[in-house]
């Protein structure tokens, strides 16, 4: 069920899990932009979303002098198309979640969200198979730049406005 979804509420529930259990051992930074209009989405399945993608970076992390960085704010919008032609995409929000660990290997970069690509021992490779799933379901499109002591995922959500929601959506 979509509805209203305020970005920071969810965030926060998710950096309070993560302190708590497997990000015990990195420092975790939030700076959010208090500015944001609420998302149009599942609230759960954004928790699920971000806890991911949290969880990924924290377990990149060495632990000695690991850190994740939250950050949300706006992304302007932008035109898409040729010049005559062109449509312009909305504002969305950007939620940002980088690391300073080793980096996403060279081999998978091509693959990262396809299901059953992982470099963890042990790991089955659904985690950003169904994050990437998650984030198309909302209408948003993630995206990742990766080199040694700087991975950053960012997704990119429509913002919710119910003067340009028109029905049947």
């Amino acid at each position: 069920v979509l509805s209203q979804v305020n970005v920071h509420e969810a965030l926060d529930h998710v950096c309070k899990l993560a302190r708590v259990s497997f990000a015990r051992h990195v420092t975790l930074r939030e700076y959010y932009d208090p500015s944001l209009a609420p998302l149009r989405g599942n609230r759960h399945l954004l928790i699920q979303t971000f806890l991911n993608l949290v969880k990924n970076a924290a377990e990149g992390c060495e632990a000695s002098k690991g850190e994740i960085v939250v950050t949300t704010a706006y992304q302007a919008g932008f035109r898409i198309g040729e010049r005559n032609k062109a449509h312009r995409q909305p504002r969305r929000i950007a939620v940002t979640i980088s690391d300073n660990g080793p980096g996403v290997p060279e081999a998978l970069v091509g693959n990262l969200f396809d299901p059953f690509v992982t470099s963890k021992p042990g790991g089955r490779g659904l985690g950003l198979a169904l994050v990437a799933k998650l984030v198309r379901a909302h209408d948003g499109v993630i995206e990742f730049s990766s080199k040694p002591g700087a991975t950053r995922f960012t997704v990119l959500l429509p913002i919710s406005d119910s003067q340009s929601e028109e029905g049947g959506s």
